[in-house]
């Protein structure tokens, strides 16, 4: 008897994770040359949550990359020390690798990350401009093509994601100075379940290559 309420208990825990959603909030924000990225990962209505900030960006030159700043605050805890990095070319070129060398190792990946995007829920887009050219002219031109690459990235990110929101899409035309200030707030959901899933069929599909590169390297010696 103790060991069925034992294992009711562990599979009414597992439903509870596997139905529980992952709430991903991104924040962007330039003001006056003054750039912050705020990204926050919470579960539990907030109650648990991992939070990434940037509130510093820095471009010297193209080799020596992007300096930014950031902050790192788990759970309840208090915020850890500013750190500050560099985000080089080469930094880029070793993402690039290990994401390239993930594609060959895994069967089917880009699907399996299409399948799963498709479970993102879009809970609310704020996209708001500010932008001036200091002539009436120009900024006017500017903001029909503003208004032109919005839409247009609308449209593909609603490709990937389902958009429960309607978008909020501003741009603000200044035709007194040279300014460009951007709010851009966007907040995603997504199951665990659906994660764990998608972890899972990584984690077969790659073991499953490995072992077809076994058997081929057994025949190429044979």
């Amino acid at each position: 008897m103790g060991w069925l309420v034992f294992l009711s208990g562990i599979a009414i825990f597992i439903l509870l994770i596997w139905f529980m959603s992952v709430r991903i909030k991104i924040v962007y924000e330039r003001t006056n040359e003054n750039d912050r990225i705020d990204i926050e990962i919470s579960v539990l209505k907030r109650l648990l949550k991992y939070r990434f900030t940037v509130n510093q960006l820095q471009i010297r030159s193209i080799s020596e990359g992007i300096k930014v700043s950031e902050r790192v605050e788990v759970g309840q805890q208090a915020p850890k020390r500013a750190k500050k990095t560099w985000i080089t070319p080469r930094t880029i070129q070793v993402w690039q690798w290990k994401f390239a060398r993930l594609l060959r190792n895994v069967y089917d990946l880009n699907q399996i990350l299409r399948r799963t995007l498709e479970n993102v829920r879009g809970e609310e887009l704020i996209w708001k401009t500010n932008i001036g050219l200091g002539e009436a002219s120009a900024t006017g031109a500017v903001v029909g093509v503003v208004w032109t690459v919005k839409s247009a990235l609308i449209a593909l990110l609603s490709h990937y994601i389902s958009l429960r929101a309607r978008p909020r899409l501003y741009v603000i035309p200044d035709f007194q100075r040279e300014m460009l200030d951007i709010y851009l707030l966007c907040i995603l959901r997504l199951r665990i379940g659906h994660a764990i899933i998608a972890v899972i069929r990584i984690m077969i599909n790659y073991i499953r290559k490995g072992r077809e590169r076994v058997w081929e390297n057994i025949r190429f010696k044979a």
